[in-house]
């Protein structure tokens, strides 16, 4: 077997390493909910939570292995059009869902105050896991940007890109 070294296919297999670091994460949120007699016992408005919760982590769920379809069965042969859906997955749902509530908004209130230095020693030894998963979603965003610039002369460069998957 021999091993591709092209961008398309080193940024395919960043992306999936993104894509598969968020599968725990939403699988616990999606599947691993809560005990009926305690849901039970909630408040309506917890209940609901609860339920927009779960199907909070279902679609993250359909949104990775969208990815995760569209990385591997058309971006690593640079068809055009998938580019643009990596583009959407990134900035149009990672950057606003996930990474705007969680790392943006806390920097702008000061309520990150320690330096990367800090907070990667925070991620290692917090067991709350906050400083952990705020760590991770920085890590993906940026392995996701980078499996989307890498590649970049390959889908726009002279007629190296594939317009269609139809032949």
């Amino acid at each position: 077997m021999r091993i591709r070294k092209d961008t398309a296919f080193i940024s395919s297999v960043l992306f999936t390493v993104a894509l598969l670091g968020l599968v725990p994460p939403f699988f616990k949120v999606a599947f691993l909910g809560h005990d009926k007699a305690a849901f039970q016992r909630l408040d309506w408005s917890l209940q609901l939570y609860s339920r927009l919760l779960d199907q909070f982590g279902l679609a993250a769920l359909a949104i990775v292995v969208i990815g995760l379809i569209v990385t591997w069965a058309g971006y690593v042969k640079k068809v055009r059009w998938t580019w643009f859906v990596m583009l959407v997955i990134v900035w149009g749902w990672f950057v606003p869902v996930l990474l705007f509530p969680d790392v943006v908004v806390p920097l702008y209130r000061g309520a990150v105050t320690t330096s990367p230095s800090g907070l990667i020693l925070a991620a290692v030894h917090d067991e709350s896991g906050l400083a952990r998963s705020f760590l991770q979603e920085v890590v993906t965003f940026v392995l996701m940007v980078i499996a989307l610039a890498l590649p970049m002369k390959a889908f726009f460069g002279r007629g190296k890109a594939v317009v269609s998957a139809i032949p």
